[in-house]
């Protein structure tokens, strides 16, 4: 059942207030369905609303982008810059094992992004490099992983208008979660527990510090859930769910709240569908 679904802004490129589903009878859960985000050409996932606020506010006409393995990072810049008439450049890293561009990229160059590969590596080494790259044809190099204030800001926007005990957040970066935490507290509609589920394992205690200083706020009740991921895994054999799901975040938590579910007493949980 969907709730209050709002309109189209952006260009036509983003909806504001995604539709919040009720899938209680089936998996205990209420989902707010910011897979919707973006409709097509896409991608459908929630950072493109902050990518979107950050590329209108930049005077530069080239924007860089980089990508990761699963990234979609590319396909997010380049429809911004397509509906603002910049152009993106979509760098990403090449794989000895899997060489020439991924799926996400060539949705991205349908858009009209130029792609450019680097020799795959760590992610730092990649976004120095392509970051010198785009400044050098005097471009703005997006931050590596989109971790954008706008992004949080945005998000913090969509959180619902009714209570809920507790609140499941699939996280890369964390920085949705971050802008759900905000959200949420804003509104004074707090949440027993908060839990996110990390995509894959890293420091907790980093994760942590950064949901404190994106969010703006100290002192959140949060249980951090880490499967043991690796970051290219995708999701294990589990339920389907009745929406998309993304199979290295967003299906990864569905499928340990199924399985864990009779552990948390909670009647009210919603689930942040990021797309």
């Amino acid at each position: 059942m969907g709730i209050s679904v709002g309109r189209l802004i952006a260009g036509g490129m983003l909806l504001e207030n995604t539709p919040l589903e009720d899938y209680t009878k089936e998996f205990g859960l209420w989902v707010k369905r910011e897979d919707l985000s973006c409709p097509n050409p896409g991608p459908h996932f929630s950072k493109t609303r902050g990518v979107y606020a950050r590329i209108k506010s930049r005077p530069e006409k080239i924007i860089g982008a980089l990508d990761t393995y699963h990234s979609q990072a590319g396909h997010a810049v380049a429809r911004a810059c397509q509906v603002l008439g910049k152009q993106c450049i979509n760098y990403y890293p090449e794989y000895k094992y899997e060489p020439g561009p991924r799926k996400p990229q060539l949705r991205a160059k349908a858009l009209g992004a130029r792609l450019v590969g680097l020799p795959a590596g760590r992610s730092a080494i990649l976004f120095h490099q392509a970051k010198n790259l785009c400044e050098a044809e005097s471009g703005y190099m997006m931050p590596n992983a989109l971790k954008l204030e706008e992004s949080i800001a945005e998000t913090a926007k969509e959180v619902p208008s009714q209570p809920f005990q507790c609140v499941i957040i699939p996280a890369s970066s964390g920085t949705i979660a971050a802008g759900v935490i905000r959200g949420l507290y804003r509104r004074k509609l707090v949440p027993k527990l908060f839990i996110i589920h990390l995509g894959y394992s890293r420091s907790h205690e980093a994760v942590l510090e950064y949901l404190e200083s994106a969010s703006g706020i100290a002192g959140v009740n949060i249980e951090l859930v880490d499967e043991g991921y690796a970051y290219k895994d995708q999701a294990r054999k589990g339920e389907i769910p009745l929406w998309p799901c993304n199979t290295y975040y967003d299906l990864k938590a569905f499928r340990w709240w199924m399985s864990n579910r009779d552990d948390y007493g909670y009647n009210q949980v919603l689930f942040w569908n990021i797309g």
